[in-house]
């Protein structure tokens, strides 16, 4: 009966593992026992390969981080590790809890006003000059900074309740009660609701790629779809800012940003101020990974608002839940393809359509025509046609992510490789040099050194052999590549000063520190290039008086930019001193320590240079994000050996849909209570 079953099936889930795990040895096959044994996990190990040239230190000497040290005592001073300030008044917002589209019929802040130590209530009606926080000149489409009478999506700020202690505010903010008309239109929550109720106007077409020709030896036909889901930065810092009032009437804004000029922007227009009112500083970020770009201007610039409206100083840090629900995440991805390919796996044509969601941020941060490209890395294109669309949706305006576009694409194309291997019965190493470009020697090289270095095929045989030894526990093996594209923009600047007295250097940058140590390769750059001890060099605050009208940080190249900055500093300075001085979660899953690989080798490619990059250097951050696609195909490999054991006629490649997690791959594992056997 289907009650009995819908107990009966979870029931021998949780039976069967005791039960191997408890029967006598000798009485259960060799091959089922690892379905009662947990999950040993070794202690994580890693080993990195590098050069290094003793004549150029420190600019190539391996050292700790500069901050390293006070980093992880807990003595590095972030922004709310600011000691309290004489008159702060700390601000929570008033969050619309409706549905979008609907209208707010009124607000009612009596009963919230009431309570200890509430000083006001700030709303749109506060805001002396543009009630956005997105500056056109920096971010064409406007974005809302209060809810002026139509709420745009779930979780939009109302307002913002400003009272004595964090607590106090975030307490009141609760009480206010706001009143709602519904509405009958249709809001869109993703692509799908899109799709579905065919609302074209909320598509624009982004990228059309024609393929200049047509391989003509298709004996495979692969049709699929590859999906990533929206992902919250996770940031151990949340959106945060405090704002001062100056005695010349304007304003020190303290913001955990990556973007100075779009914080001081769009205060200065909110608050109908010249820019050179607005004072923006930076220390630290306790995390970005593009968070905090063009989204933390939204709590800069209420805070700005706030502190205009009571003439003190106000201090915002959003709690974990308001930060995940009021900004937005990395764009929901979803591409639908139709490949063909021949009896060795090589593409012959390729169809792809996708689709990027956007959220209500409409062109702000907007990579999506870039997808093409990006998912090109090393291999032949010219079969391949796009069709790339973005969509605004109802929902808070998506941000970038760690590697945008980037890790979304380059995930496609290699998972597409991995379903390709699939069709056609080849390592999928195979698959992908075969696919390669013959200009992209250096590519193939580097496969086949790695696979060496890393014993590769031995390992894929021992996982193969593990897996027809065992049930219920698999392995996988995973090895992909890539040819990360790199957008060289600007400005950054960087000041620098040197102290006649004991030829000592100061810096400050357009750059932020957000944990990537962009404050180290400076430091060594700028030693290196005058020939001086490291520790004469120290690395000051970002602001917008010493780097005005700079760029945000990200995509990776903000190091090699400010490091190019510094040599032509030092080199000026080396022109004007002659001789030089030279003195002395639940449901979110954050990556841990045990998700640290339990195998974990590093080798760099040995006597190569980059004549493109900052001193030969090459790129760090996104590019090794990309290639982590490599761990869930890695899972997939484990999870084809288990579904092929369950059942010979079924596909062994899984789609990707969103997060592999381990509810996703036990789904998947094709598990029946009938094979759970002694």
């Amino acid at each position: 009966m289907p009650v009995r079953k819908k107990y009966y099936l979870p029931c021998t889930e949780i039976y069967t593992p005791f039960v191997l795990a408890c029967a006598p040895k000798g009485r259960v096959n060799a091959k089922f026992e690892s379905g009662g044994t947990r999950l040993k996990r070794a202690l994580s190990k890693g080993t990195q390969i590098y050069q290094t040239k003793t004549e150029q230190y420190p600019l190539t000497q391996p050292i700790n981080k500069l901050e390293a040290i006070i980093q992880c005592s807990g003595e590095a001073q972030y922004l709310n590790d600011t000691p309290p300030i004489p008159g702060e008044l700390f601000g929570a917002f008033v969050l619309a809890e409706a549905k979008p589209l609907s209208t707010v019929r009124n607000v009612d802040t009596s009963e919230a006003l009431k309570m200890p130590g509430v000083r006001a209530y700030v709303n749109y009606k506060d805001v002396p000059g543009s009630n956005s926080f997105s500056p056109p000149n920096l971010s064409p489409t406007k974005e809302v900074l209060f809810v002026e009478d139509r709420v745009l999506y779930n979780g939009q700020p109302i307002g913002l309740i400003l009272a004595d202690t964090r607590d106090h505010a975030l307490n009141a903010a609760r009480f206010v009660k706001v009143t709602y008309n519904a509405t009958t239109d249709i809001p869109a929550f993703n692509v799908k609701d899109i799709l579905k109720n065919n609302q074209q106007s909320r598509i624009t077409n982004v990228a059309n790629v024609t393929p200049t020709r047509r391989g003509d030896n298709v004996k495979q036909v692969i049709r699929g779809t590859f999906e990533v889901e929206g992902q919250y930065h996770f940031t151990m810092e949340t959106q945060s800012c405090i704002c001062i009032p100056t005695d010349d009437g304007g304003y020190d804004v303290n913001s955990a940003t990556q973007w100075m000029d779009n914080v001081q922007a769009s205060a200065a227009r909110a608050l109908n101020l010249p820019m050179n009112k607005i004072n923006v500083a930076v220390k630290r970020l306790g995390g970005g990974y593009g968070a905090k770009i063009l989204r933390a201007s939204l709590v800069s610039t209420a805070c700005a608002i706030a502190s205009h409206k009571v003439h003190k100083p106000v201090r915002i840090q959003l709690p974990l839940i308001e930060n995940m629900k009021m900004l937005g995440k990395r764009a929901p991805t979803t591409f639908q393809f139709e490949v063909g390919v021949d009896d060795n796996g090589v593409i012959q044509y390729m169809d792809n359509t996708y689709y990027q969601d956007y959220g209500l941020s409409g062109v702000n941060e907007n990579f999506s025509a870039a997808i093409p490209r990006s998912a090109q890395g090393g291999y032949v294109f010219d079969t391949w046609k796009w069709n790339g669309n973005s969509v605004q949706t109802d929902m808070p305006g998506n941000a970038f992510a760690r590697g945008p576009v980037t890790t979304e694409s380059i995930g496609m194309i290699e998972t597409l490789m991995d379903q390709i291997s699939y069709a056609v019965n080849k390592d999928p190493v195979q698959v992908r040099v075969a696919n390669l470009r013959p200009e992209e020697s250096v590519l193939s090289t580097l496969a086949k050194e790695l696979m060496t270095w890393s014993d590769y095929d031995q390992r894929v045989k021992a996982a193969q052999d593990f897996n027809t030894r065992n049930r219920w526990m698999k392995k996988g093996l995973s090895l992909v590549m890539m040819n990360y594209p790199f957008v060289v923009y600007g400005p950054y600047s960087v000041f620098m000063s040197v102290f006649a007295q004991d030829g000592t250097v100061a810096i400050s940058h357009g750059g932020i520190e957000c944990g990537q140590g962009i404050n180290t390769k400076i430091a060594q750059v700028c030693a290196y290039t005058l020939g001086i001890a490291l520790d004469m060099v120290s690395i000051k605050p970002s602001s917008c008086l010493n780097a005005p009208n700079n760029f945000a940080t990200g995509g990776s190249i903000t190091s090699e930019a400010v490091c190019y900055g510094i040599i032509r500093a030092c080199r000026e300075i080396q022109r004007r001193l002659e001789p030089l001085l030279t003195n002395s979660t639940w449901t979110y899953k954050v990556p841990g320590a045990k998700d640290i690989p339990a195998d974990f080798r590093i080798r760099f490619r040995q006597d190569s240079t980059n004549p493109g990059g900052v001193l030969n250097s090459k790129a760090i951050a996104e590019p090794p994000l990309s290639l982590t696609i490599s761990v869930p195909l890695a899972i997939r490999r484990a999870l084809a050996s288990a579904r092929v054991e369950a059942d010979s006629t079924a596909p062994r490649f899984v789609p990707i849909v969103g997060p592999t997690t381990v509810e996703f791959t036990y789904l998947n594992a094709l598990n029946n209570y009938k094979t759970y056997l002694l």
